[in-house]
């Protein structure tokens, strides 16, 4: 048995309905509210890009500040959901498990600029609170000339243990880390 460090970026689609469940927002309207107003805010000042969330947080207009509190709010609500269900389904497969980062895509900046073919629909999934950006590191227990495929195998793991439980997985990266660098020395 060999002990090895995998660090793994995730992004996970929450389902809505989970989502809504847990909510008195819907996820998918607040997404489209959203949409609206910024695609109507950078068209009224001609921009040529959709600002982020974060833009509007800071400034006091563009969005209503009841959607913008909903927004955050159902944010807030799809991240803690992905952190307890990777926490507990992940937990019992890997050694030890580390969450390193954590960022609902709400507040990134959104990669569909105005003119482009289906503007308003992808603008609505981008501002539609339930994708979120997840990096951690876990220390996993392999067998012997596992080295080679250990990328492949906790991707594998990780498709394994949470795909039934969100709408999407996407493994955006996955990398052998040195284990002497977290405090780990095994001989």
């Amino acid at each position: 048995m060999k002990v090895s460090n995998v660090a793994l970026s995730l992004v996970v689609t929450v389902k809505l309905e989970d989502l809504d469940s847990h909510s008195a927002a819907s996820s998918e309207i607040v997404g489209k509210a959203l949409a609206e107003q910024v695609a109507d805010y950078e068209k009224k000042r001609r921009l040529g890009y959709y600002p982020p969330l974060e833009y509007f947080q800071q400034s006091t207009e563009g969005i209503e500040p009841d959607l913008l509190d909903a927004a955050e709010n159902l944010a807030w609500l799809a991240t803690k959901l992905v952190r307890e269900e990777v926490r507990k389904r992940l937990r019992p497969i890997f050694a030890s498990l580390r969450i390193d980062a954590m960022q609902n895509l709400l507040y990134t900046m959104p990669k569909v600029r105005p003119g482009m073919p289906s503007a308003r629909k992808k603008l609505a999934e981008h501002f539609t609170p339930n994708k979120v950006r997840l990096e951690f590191t876990a220390l996993i227990m392999n067998r012997d000339g596992l080295e080679k495929d250990l990328k492949r195998y906790s991707s594998h793991l990780v498709h394994r243990w949470l795909d039934e439980h969100f709408e999407h997985i996407d493994v955006t990266s996955c990398r052998q880390t040195d284990l002497k660098t977290h405090g780990v020395n095994v001989s």
